[in-house]
């Protein structure tokens, strides 16, 4: 199945698609091993750093090998490319999806670049994401309050998503509701379900994302599902468990230099953070 197509069967079956962030063979084992178990289609995804530091080829192979050695879809995106150049790399090395976010440019040219990706992309086959309200955050951990960041920002707007996608073609649109890309001490990561529904209904033919995933409460992620978000973005928690989990297996032994030996605790530890969130999402099951 393409992308679109699972996209469609999210959208029809009430299920959103976890899409986990990779930047070393470990994460991806873990989001792998997670899926295998729980039967689910995923969907890996590189920062323009990330596939800088695994190499744009190298994430689409792994991926095809993973999904061939496993038996199961594994969807490729391009995740935050902001640059018509960065996303006709990701076209031209086969990944599934391209999210173009042009979202801190003006408008216009934010749409003029959108439809030449869509374009490129549409013509592969490929399914595009754009972005038009910034999402705030980033990736981290932050120690202040997750309202506070969104804040800074300017939530969806119904009218101003409907042009938008209406005039670059795009297929997926990444909705700002609330969600900030990053884990905040402070707390407060509360989704904003009312904006995200009426998005929703003046764009009924749209498939929607929901970006920052990391550090929501459940139920706010399982209601937005049921409103209508059919792909939900985690990073940050896989970065923050990778890093602790790693820092724990080298304490437990400061003699051992292979670090393969050690890195079975750190991929199992992401691994359960996968697999929860694939329950949350109502994924499991769906291969």
């Amino acid at each position: 199945m393409t992308a679109r197509e699972w996209l469609q069967k999210a959208k029809r079956e009430k299920f959103a698609i976890g899409a986990f962030n990779v930047g070393n063979l470990e994460t991806f084992k873990a989001i792998v091993q997670a899926a295998t178990k729980l039967r689910s289609p995923v969907i890996i995804e590189s920062s323009p750093g990330e596939t800088k530091w695994m190499g744009v080829d190298n994430m689409v192979d792994l991926a095809k090998n993973f999904s061939r050695d496993f038996d199961i879809p594994i969807l490729v995106n391009l995740d935050h490319s902001e640059t018509l150049e960065d996303c006709q790399v990701g076209i031209e090395a086969g990944y599934d999806l391209i999210h173009f976010d042009g979202s801190k440019l003006p408008l216009e040219e934010n749409l003029e670049i959108a439809k030449k990706v869509v374009e490129l992309a549409h013509q592969k086959g490929l399914t595009v994401e754009g972005e038009v309200d910034h999402i705030t955050g980033s990736s981290e951990v932050h120690s202040g309050s997750a309202a506070e960041e969104a804040a800074k920002g300017k939530f969806s707007d119904p009218e101003r998503s409907k042009r938008f996608v209406s005039e670059s073609g795009i297929d997926v649109l990444a909705v700002f509701f609330g969600n900030v890309h990053g884990v905040f001490a402070g707390g407060d990561e509360n989704l904003h379900l009312d904006i995200l529904e009426k998005v929703v209904q003046a764009l009924p033919d749209t498939f929607f994302s929901l970006h920052g995933g990391s550090g929501i409460p459940d139920d706010q992620v399982k209601e937005a599902i049921q409103k209508g978000i059919v792909k939900v973005n985690i990073n940050t928690e896989m970065r923050q468990v990778f890093r602790d989990s790693l820092e724990t297996a080298l304490e437990k032994n400061p003699d051992e230099y292979a670090m393969y030996k050690i890195e079975g605790s750190v991929v199992e530890a992401a691994q359960q953070i996968v697999e929860h969130k694939i329950e949350v999402f109502g994924s499991a099951g769906k291969v």
